[in-house]
């Protein structure tokens, strides 16, 4: 079995966007959880490879993760999302999720990651995949208690109906009527909002290309008091931003249930 990644791989911090998700993705090979890419050829210089899953399994693969919604203690995080083996028969479902998920965890754990499975509540046989956040922590750190309820009243493809609106709508006012300009935004899936939450995006800053540390400071500022003044949560990015290794800076703002 050849994976297409190379055969030695690190977390490198300077280089955390290239990095991270790769490192996972050749560790879920070698656990033979991954989507085991095997050589099948080659053109020239290039290698021909292919997919081989082993059937039952289902597979993996691990995509980077916003350094805000790392759980607080973690210093390295990211999504991992399995795919179930989709010649399952239906009435089998069930059991292949749960005893694949649970390998898959296992697997993880044997690493020594933390796994966490937030979100709504996925279906067998109607959901596509479903999304792990693995987390990496210093010695004698632990992961705070995550509600069991947190997501209960969420679907997990939310659909908004007239009067209803998408929620990028009311921040999209919010930062109209602040008079910002410069920003785009976008929802989040739902396992990534924070629990109890009613709605959670991205805010991105668009003018960063020629922009000083000093300039993204100052713009992340501006858009994380008219946030709070509007009554969203806020999540940070927790280092310093660094433009030589972050692409865009940005906030997560929520808006959360009352409790």
């Amino acid at each position: 079995m050849t994976s297409a990644s190379p055969t030695t791989l690190v977390y490198d911090p300077a280089d955390p966007i290239g990095t991270r998700a790769a490192l996972f993705n050749h560790q879920l090979d070698q656990l033979g959880l991954g989507q085991h890419w095997v050589q099948t050829g080659e053109e020239g210089s290039l290698r021909v490879v292919d997919r081989r899953i082993p059937p039952g399994h289902g597979w993996c693969r691990a995509i980077s993760l916003y350094q805000a919604l790392w759980p607080a203690t973690a210093d390295l995080s990211v999504q991992v999302d399995w795919y179930p083996d989709l010649d399952i028969p239906a009435p089998e479902q069930d059991e292949h999720w749960s005893t694949r998920l649970a390998a898959v965890t296992a697997g993880l754990e044997s690493l020594g990651y933390t796994v966490r499975m937030p979100g709504p509540r996925r279906t067998p046989g109607i959901d596509r995949y479903q999304p792990l956040i693995v987390s990496r922590l210093p010695v004698g750190a632990s992961l705070a208690p995550s509600p069991v309820d947190g997501w209960d009243h969420l679907d997990v493809h939310p659909t908004y109906k007239w009067p209803e609106r998408d929620p990028t709508w009311r921040l999209h006012k919010v930062l109209g009527d602040s008079h910002l300009t410069g920003y785009v935004s976008r929802t989040l899936e739902t396992h990534l909002w924070p629990p109890y939450a009613t709605c959670a995006l991205i805010v991105l800053w668009t003018d960063a290309r020629t922009a000083t540390v000093d300039d993204w400071d100052s713009a992340m500022a501006r858009v994380r008091r008219v946030l709070r003044i509007a009554g969203y949560g806020v999540l940070a990015h927790r280092r310093p931003w660094d433009p030589a290794v972050d692409r865009r800076p940005y906030v997560i703002a929520y808006l959360r249930e009352a409790r």
